[in-house]
């Protein structure tokens, strides 16, 4: 159908309020020839094609004096519609939506779109070749994946789908604080953290069948270094040493007794050394690792995931996760549509929860912040105006107003026991004053932000106007944030940090190229703060390596290099058929758990109850 839909568009475009269903116009071939940029011989070929589908009736005038007439008989939305709902179930969402927003005025149509899919996304059981049906889950979200590649993640939608395909040596368990089993069943240090010998299972294999060997560990660290994003965890790597099919020793310049943290995060995840090897490009294209799914198809407009058969930690429940990639301002669109409520997403902003369904909420482990540009000259380069700004931003005020996520003040990194009793430190006096000895004159300060976090940025832009600072907010995107000449045309940028591993990504937050806050930093504080982080890393004792940790936050807060601004919680709204569900530390749930109580219920569900799955 699309062909002759998009021919029979052309037409619609081409004879504007003249085509309208039922309307009938005056037309040659010729004319129709040029309307579709083609000769008169393929003119006729379309034009019998459409009476065929039933989009036009067409009588052809014969001889000298006697006209052709072309009677339109589809409507323009209804034909839209069917074919944007043919393009969702072939997993093109976001070419969908596209359509309707190139060919129709107004959000009325996509409205429409947006509800049909109420039905579309959710979970279904659903018929396959074999005896048994599919457990598929579909959900949107409104950023893309930007990269798989372990190597080089940065966003915390990236590690957890990281974490779907590939596996580690070993898992950090946030619950307990522990290191646990997972590529690896057994490991050993030497006295000093400087030698390091993990012991691999048997019989994990790759999907091409060849079983994971110490040479994928050893290959793993090594493409690690030089300008990947995540090569500071291999920062003081030595040597990787196979010295069985399964057993590899990792040897360090340095001491590092948090070793086993680093090699639970998702840049260490282990990749197969011969299938990069053979055709890397083709290989980041549909990526393939241990982990309890595979990638079926990965295009612009989804990504579609099936379960690993022989996952060597168990099965997962769900055969198949259709992950939508929707263009971000369809977000606002729909917004009675039950499928906002799926998925948790930063670019969401809304939400509408359906009231039969079951809440599941945690505080997000990490904080909303404005890191200060400072390697730019402009007006935050004063303390005065830095520390002003910090004093004057009423948190309270700002929860209230905004709500949604947002939950407690923050006043560092880390949410604690004492964060819901701690008081805010706001003093619009000593702003006042602050302002006055800097000698701010009102200069332009330029902050960049994206997704819910505008919210953030506008209303603060507010706030600083009523007290004279002159706030520009630059609103980018998921990619847009990260092109290579923001940071010299900004004075600061808020955005969100999330610790999914306890120190290691504080840490990261200062040793990381490409990290906002590392790039920010004054060369003489990231290097004072990178002498820190060695201190951490080899001390064995816990409580130093917090103290060290806290004395780099104290710092960066003391000196207004960082303004720390809201704690958020995760939220999961989950139908009661849905079971296993639990927020990890990167605010998503683990899909392997995930599983349906009645398979029936899956046919079942109201169709203003679609099931599932969580925001934060």
């Amino acid at each position: 159908m699309n062909a002759t839909a998009e021919k029979y568009l052309m037409l619609l475009s081409k004879f504007g309020p003249l085509a309208e269903k039922g309307s009938e116009i005056v037309v040659s071939t010729d004319e129709l020839a040029l309307a579709w940029y083609c000769s008169t011989r393929n003119a006729k070929l379309i034009t019998h094609k459409l009476v065929e589908e039933g989009l036009i009736s067409w009588h052809s005038g014969r001889g000298r004096g006697h006209v052709s007439k072309l009677t339109f008989l589809a409507d323009k939305d209804s034909l839209l519609l069917v074919w944007a709902q043919e393009m969702a179930r072939k997993g093109d969402y976001k070419q969908a939506f596209e359509l309707l927003q190139r060919n129709s005025y107004g959000t009325a149509l996509t409205d429409r779109f947006a509800h049909w899919l109420n039905d579309h996304f959710g979970y279904q059981a659903e018929a396959t070749s074999g005896v048994e049906s599919a457990d598929t889950l579909r959900f949107p979200v409104y950023v893309p994946i930007i990269t798989m590649d372990p190597s080089q993640v940065y966003c915390a939608f990236d590690a957890h789908m990281i974490r779907q395909v590939f596996d580690r040596l070993v898992e950090y368990d946030p619950r307990t604080c522990e290191i646990v089993p997972s590529l690896a069943h057994s490991w050993e240090s030497n006295a000093s953290a400087t030698i390091w010998t993990f012991h691999l299972r048997k019989g994990i294999r790759f999907p091409n069948g060849r079983e994971l060997q110490s040479e994928d560990v050893r290959f793993t660290l090594e493409r690690m270094r030089g300008d990947k994003a995540h090569s500071w965890l291999v920062r003081s790597l030595k040597e990787v040493q196979c010295i069985s099919a399964r057993t590899v020793r990792i040897l360090l310049n340095e001491p590092n007794y948090i070793f086993l943290r680093f090699a639970s995060s998702a840049g260490m995840s282990i990749v197969p050394h011969d299938l990069i090897a053979a055709d890397e490009t083709a290989y980041w294209r549909q990526p393939a690792g241990t982990g309890p799914f595979r990638i079926s198809n990965w295009t612009a407009d989804c990504c579609d995931l099936v379960a690993n058969p022989d996952y060597f930690q168990g099965r997962a429940h769900l055969d198949r996760i259709v992950i939508a990639f929707m263009p971000a301002e369809t977000a606002q669109l729909g917004e009675d549509a039950p499928w906002q409520q799926m998925i948790r997403d930063e670019e969401l902003i809304g939400l509408n929860k359906v009231e039969t369904w079951n809440t599941h909420e945690a505080l997000s482990h990490g904080t909303s912040l404005i890191t200060w540009n400072m390697g730019k000259e402009g007006a935050h380069q004063k303390y005065g105006v830095r520390k002003a700004m910090e004093l004057l931003i009423n948190r309270q005020k700002m929860i209230r107003e905004l709500g949604e996520d947002r939950i407690y003040p923050s006043r560092g990194f880390r949410p604690t026991k004492q964060t819901p009793f701690l008081e805010e430190e706001m003093d619009i006096e000593e702003a006042r004053r602050l302002l006055r000895e800097s000698g701010y004159a009102g200069e332009e300060i330029v902050i960049c932000s994206k997704g819910s976090l505008l919210a953030d940025a506008d209303w603060i832009q507010k706030r600083c106007s009523e007290f004279g600072i002159n706030i520009r907010i630059r609103r980018e995107t998921t990619l847009s944030v990260r092109a290579p000449d923001l940071l010299s045309e900004i004075d600061g940028i808020l955005f969100c940090v999330v610790f999914a591993v306890e120190e290691v990504c504080e840490i990261e937050n200062y040793e990381q190229a490409g990290n906002f806050l590392r790039e920010h930093l004054h060369p003489e504080v990231r290097e004072w703060a990178m002498e820190q982080v060695s201190s951490t890393l080899a001390s064995d004792s816990a409580q130093r390596r917090r103290t060290l940790l806290n004395g780099i936050e104290e710092r960066l807060r003391e000196q207004s290099h960082v303004l720390f601004l809201t704690h958020r919680k995760q939220n999961a709204y989950v139908h009661e058929t849905v079971k296993g569900v639990g927020l990890n530390q990167l605010g998503w749930m683990d899909f392997k758990n995930i599983w349906l109580e009645n398979e029936a219920a899956s046919f079942n569900v109201p169709e203003d109850e679609t099931t599932m799955i969580s925001r934060s």
